[in-house]
Parts: C-alpha cells; structure tokens; sequence
C-alpha cells in the first residue's frame, strides 16, 4: 500500500440528532422534492499511479469514514478519507487490467466487487475467481478465497447476522453466488442461476446484491429472465439454506444495481433502453421486497450500474453513465432520487464510464469515479467527462437544502454492525 498514512478507523462523532433518532424519538423524513435540490461537484480526487481509467464498484463504511474503490488501472484497491476528500493510499496485488486479443476482458479483471465488513477488512472480488481479503490494520492481503470459477468475483453483500458473503460469480456459465462464512474463509456452497430447483434462468450474470438485517434475506439483481432481454428481475435469497426463495420478474429494466431503501422499498438501477426513437424506455423501478410489487416507475433516469441509497439525505444515487432521452440520445448523470416520494431530483452530467457509486451519510458526500479519456480517442469523446487526462474521483456534495435523518436512521444492525459508538 501506498501514501503517506493509513485509512484512520475513527469512531465518528455520536451527535445528539442521532442520539435522538437512537432512542427512538421523533423521526425526520426528507419531505418532497424541491426545485432547489441539486448535486454541487466539490472536488476532484487524483488516485495517482497509472492515473484512473478501468474501475469497478465502489463502497463506503460510514463508521469509520473509508471509501474504497476497485481500481483496474492500478491492479489496487484504493481508500479515500469520507470526510477530508484526502487519498489515503492503495493496496495491490490484484490481475488489474487483462487483455485479451489487445481489448480489455472485464471478465478476467480485477479487482471487481468490493466492501468493508466489521469495520476491519476489505473483501475484494479479483478477475482470476479469487476473493481477497485485505487486513485494514496491517494494510496487506492475508487470505484469497477460491470462489471455483473461470472468471471473475464481482458484486457481493454480507449478512452480518450468520456472518456470510454473497459473492456473485457472474461472467461463469451459467452465473451463480458463492456463499463465504467471512469468520472462517470457508465457502459454504453456490447457488447456480440456471432455472432449476427455484432458480431464475440467468442467461445475462447476475449484478448487485444486498442483505436486509430486517427479512434477513439477500437479494441479488438478474438482468435478463430466459430469452426475452426485456424480462429481468431480482431474486431472494435466504442464506440459512442457501436457496431462491423467489425471483420477482420487471419488464423494460435490466436491472444492474439495487439498494435497499425505507419501508421494505428497494430501488432498481436499470442498466438498458429499450424501444426505438422517439419511444425509447429508460427508467429507474422502486418495488417492495416483501412481494415485489411496482411501488414507483421513474422514467427520467436510466441507464444505471451500481447505485445507493443514503440514509442521511434519504436519496437514491444513480451511476446512471447510459442514461438516455426518448431518442436514445445517451447523456450520463449523477441521478438523484428522493426516496420519500421517489420523485426525479435531477442530476449533474458526469461521464460515460460514471458507472459506480457510493456516499457517505455522515460527511454527505457522494464519490463517483471517472475513467480518463484514452489518448487515442477521436476528439470530442466523452465532452462531460470533469476529469478527462488522468481520471478522478468525483465529490458532490447536495447543495441548497437541510439534510434530514430518515426513517432508517435509528439505531440498527444496517448489515454492518451496530453504529452506537459513532
């Protein structure tokens, strides 16, 4: 690892808001959207190295203020301080950048997924079926996992109550979930996505995945349902049998990124258009995890990756980089979604490779990594991009509104472990 200090596990502050919404007193929500809500680029974070150019999912501890990002270009894992904006140093030994025939093979690329369990360790997804674990403390690799595929170990969750990893393996055929008792570094077995025993046909991968500590189920989002690209969904997953429970179907989304929202609300991050000009479908789907149910089509923002929900400003952040107008014209945004009433609060332009997210809720800051743009492309390529030599990390911060505690905001296992000493 390289800089000049290591990621501080800081507890942070325990403000008296808090401690309010901890005890159980009255709750703040966001309210509606308002005009005046909008993201403000703050600052540009340079990684260094190789600069910034292929990446990969990107997460945020909210308790001890790390961000960190799968950083190809440098075969790294890089951490940021949440709160300073200051690039704390990297950690390498990951396949970085695999070329295949002289192009890029994200599938055997690395590092992919990553997150941060019990404020201790890294747990990264690496392009040769390996996840590593980085020791915060001692900022090294102490473990590599077999996840007992060809590819890649991308997007993953954890249960924080049975203390267990969901890994998705992806680019595998037929792509399924490696499950990792994180304690003991043992695989407990894979739930293979192939339309047996209850399992979806996923016949596009498998992409973001979460644990909610309050059905203590997983769910994973599936892209593409059978032979029909216009049919995906999100499956559960219930870790104690390791078995889909059920796999809810949507039409018009491809659903990539999905994060848990309030009130048993997740939101899906649809990462395709369909449809032809001037009727070209791009949208975002919030639906109900205990049935599956539609509770809002948004079809101002599409086109997504990962996406996030924060807790502190109770919105939805969207990586939407194919975010597309009824003509299909692709225009990528930071989207923004008020999760209160699921309303499209607009977004700054970002970047064609702007396909990761996370933010921090104490800080309020939201990290969006840019890929530079390469030298030999044609000029003109990529025009919004706000860092286009070296790449960057992005800083926005919103702007021109009281940020207020949500309905999540209490005091709760968050599938990170208890916060009270914040």
């Amino acid at each position: 690892m390289r800089g000049q200090q290591s990621p501080r596990l800081r507890a942070r502050p325990f403000t008296a808001a808090c401690a309010a919404a901890g005890i159980g007193a009255a709750l703040l929500f966001a309210g509606p959207a308002r005009a005046d809500e909008h993201m403000t680029l703050v600052t540009k974070i340079d990684v260094g190295g190789n600069g910034l150019g292929a990446f990969d999912i990107s997460f945020v501890d909210p308790a001890t203020g790390l961000y960190v990002l799968s950083d190809r270009t440098n075969g790294s894992v890089d951490m940021v301080d949440a709160a300073t904006d200051k690039f704390i140093g990297r950690v390498s030994g990951f396949q970085g950048v695999v070329l295949t025939n002289g192009v890029a093979n994200n599938n055997l690329s690395g590092p992919d997924g990553v997150l941060i369990i019990q404020h201790k360790e890294v747990w990264a997804g690496d392009g040769d079926s390996t996840v590593k674990v980085i020791n915060l403390k001692t900022q090294k690799i102490v473990d590599t996992i077999s996840t007992g595929g060809k590819f890649r170990a991308d997007e993953m969750s954890w249960d924080s109550r049975h203390h267990i990893l969901a890994v998705a393996n992806n680019a595998d055929t037929p792509p399924y979930l490696t499950m990792i008792n994180t304690d003991t570094h043992k695989v407990l077995g894979h739930v293979v996505m192939d339309g047996t025993n209850g399992t979806p046909d996923a016949t596009n991968g498998l992409e973001q995945s979460q644990w909610s500590p309050e059905t203590g189920m997983f769910y994973v989002s599936v892209p593409q349902v059978g032979s029909d690209p216009s049919v995906g969904g999100f499956s559960v997953i219930d870790p104690s049998t390791m078995k889909v429970v059920t796999t809810y179907l949507v039409q018009n989304c491809s659903p990539a990124g999905l994060t848990l929202g309030p009130r048993h609300r997740a939101l899906l991050g649809c990462s395709a258009s369909f449809g032809t000009s001037p009727n070209v479908i791009t949208q975002s789907v919030v639906v109900d995890i205990r049935d599956g149910g539609i509770v809002a089509n948004i079809p101002q923002v599409g086109g997504s990756d990962e996406v996030w929900y924060d807790r502190g400003s109770n919105h939805y952040y969207l990586a939407a980089r194919n975010h597309a107008d009824n003509t299909g014209k692709i225009s990528p945004i930071l989207g923004v979604v008020d999760a209160d009433t699921n309303m499209f609060d607009g977004g700054p332009a970002t970047s064609t490779t702007a396909h990761s997210v996370a933010a921090d809720r104490i800080s309020r800051r939201v990290f969006v990594p840019i890929g530079f743009v390469p030298p030999t492309a044609a000029a003109g390529t990529d025009p919004t991009n706000p860092c286009p030599t070296k790449g960057c990390i992005a800083v926005y911060v919103p702007s021109g509104r009281d940020v207020a505690f949500s309905d999540h905001d209490h005091d709760h296992d968050d599938g990170f472990g208890k916060e009270a000493s914040r």
